[in-house]
């Protein structure tokens, strides 16, 4: 099975859940994309329960790959991080929750490490293209869109290349740095002529309209 999903919440205060979801999202996606998946024979998502009445992690079930993790926390020491903060915290967690499963089940440890690494040697930074590029017509001239998605936003901007050569850079967008939050900004390409295209949602709604490129 693919490993290639995480939650983090309270394991017994709902409005604690609500703010940890919202707060993780950006450095879960940041690191399941750097992930993509992991093949093993044991987990396919890992939920990861935030218990204050705990010291020792352990494993409260596991079923069908999805693993339900028990993690010590402590709640007012969490609460006084600053954004940064926070977000090497959950990063830990992370790392620390698949340590713990990862040597019960024989997983490659060290890779797991060099991606915890990677993300802070970026300083949280995360940048890719979306989707696939669209050509205009036939000649040598392509819109994609990239993500450059950081602790407090996700830039989204449009990028248009000639002959492999960047010609045009547009910001589209910045907005808050959670997947759920700013896919609704990203879609189809479509080229309405030579200086001119839009982007379509998936229900045929334009996002965003560029003229004169």
């Amino acid at each position: 099975m693919r490993f290639n999903n995480i939650d983090i919440r309270s394991e017994n205060d709902s409005e604690l859940t609500e703010t940890i979801r919202s707060e993780s999202s950006h450095i879960i996606d940041m690191y399941l994309r750097q992930l993509k998946f992991y093949d093993n024979d044991n987990c396919k998502k890992l939920n990861i329960s935030c218990n204050e009445k705990i010291r020792h992690p352990f494993i409260q079930s596991c079923q069908n790959g999805y693993i339900s993790l028990q993690m010590p926390f402590h709640s007012s020491h969490f609460q006084s991080l600053s954004p940064k903060e926070k977000s090497y915290f959950y990063l830990n967690l992370i790392h620390q929750s698949i340590l713990f499963i990862g040597k019960q089940w024989g997983w490659n440890l060290p890779y797991f490490d060099f991606l915890r690494n990677d993300i802070i040697s970026r300083n949280y930074k995360n940048q890719w293209m979306y989707g696939k590029p669209f050509q205009f017509l036939s000649e040598n001239k392509f819109a994609s869109l990239r993500v450059v998605q950081t602790i407090d936003r996700a830039v989204i901007s449009l990028i248009i290349t000639q002959n492999k050569k960047v010609i045009h850079k547009i910001e589209l967008i910045k907005t808050e740095p959670s997947f759920w939050i700013y896919r609704q900004y990203l879609g189809e390409i479509q080229w309405i002529s030579r200086d001119c295209l839009k982007v379509y949602d998936k229900n045929g709604k334009v996002i965003f309209d560029v003229t004169q490129i």
